[in-house]
């Protein structure tokens, strides 16, 4: 099997794109992706100074790295945000591993912790754990990004997070979800921008790309964690058609004409028609025996 960019051997098979890369061509593939991204849907501006928040795992690992690689050709600076939640071994672990990058990667790295504000995630006494700690965290990053001046904040949502939240949201009937996720959402009042530079990589991406640069990355699971069985149907959908996480959510943000088109009328009955002869009386004429009624 050889790579698809250099012809040496491949390691990578990349069914979504019917190719297969070595290691150090499905870095360049991944990063040329995410350029291309950020160009076509124009989710940063020249100049604008980038809250990267970084948790320690593998979207937020893949994220500071390509936006490192790519902040002079789109004349942005950056730094990262890591939230110390009070979750025990597993915070401490992951705020080890992001001043690991961070120093490699020579970026500042801002550290705001939960506790200071008078309480910890492991704290937490209730059966949903997670939607207080997803709360606190929107909370921590809109306010640390306003106060410290920054342009915009940008996380790590990947294809699968959109994918899954979508089918959550569309389930439950809360359709006006889709708009804060796309690409770029622009600030208002106190909330800040927000930019989703990995909106179209996948989890797969980016789990192949922080191990083509060699970067540590979180491998444990949060203990708060839950299985979240849309993960898995969107992923026995994906084996059965390669490509369908991507191109369900690029389309889901496709920017579509609205422009009313002119009223035209079928020549012979009279219907409305986007041609001249209707579709329903082309069918009369070559399959039917009678007139048609007017």
């Amino acid at each position: 099997m050889k790579c698809k960019m250099c012809g040496g051997k491949a390691e990578i098979r990349l069914r979504a794109y019917r190719i297969q890369l070595c290691k150090n061509c499905f870095r360049v593939f991944y990063e040329r992706r995410v350029e291309d991204d950020m160009k076509k849907y124009r989710i940063v501006r020249n100049g604008e100074r980038i809250c990267v928040a970084l948790s320690g795992g593998k979207d937020s690992i893949a994220l500071i790295h390509v936006l490192n690689k790519l902040k002079d050709k789109f004349k942005i600076s950056i730094e990262a945000l890591h939230l110390d939640l009070g979750i025990g071994a597993y915070s401490s672990k992951a705020e080890s591993i992001c001043r690991e990058v961070c120093q490699k990667l020579d970026i500042k790295l801002n550290v705001v912790r939960l506790s200071d504000y008078g309480f910890r995630i492991e704290d937490v006494d209730v059966k949903k754990v997670c939607s207080v700690c997803g709360n606190a965290k929107r909370y921590l990053m809109n306010r640390f990004t306003r106060e410290n001046g920054f342009d915009a904040l940008a996380t790590g949502h990947n294809a699968d997070d959109i994918l899954t939240n979508f089918f959550k949201n569309w389930i439950a009937g809360n359709m006006e979800w889709i708009d804060k996720q796309r690409p770029r959402t622009e600030g208002f009042d106190k909330i800040v921008t927000r930019i989703r530079p990995l909106f179209l990589r996948t989890d797969q991406e980016n789990s192949l790309y922080v191990e083509s640069i060699n970067l540590p990355a979180l491998g444990i699971k949060c203990p708060y964690a839950v299985v979240d069985k849309w993960r898995r149907i969107i992923d026995d959908i994906e084996k059965e058609i390669p490509g369908f996480k991507q191109n369900f959510v690029r389309n889901m943000f496709k920017e579509r004409k609205k422009d009313q088109k002119k009223i035209k009328h079928c020549s012979i009955c009279g219907e409305v028609s986007n041609v001249e002869t209707c579709q329903f009386c082309r069918n009369v004429m070559r399959f039917g025996k009678g007139k048609i009624k007017h």
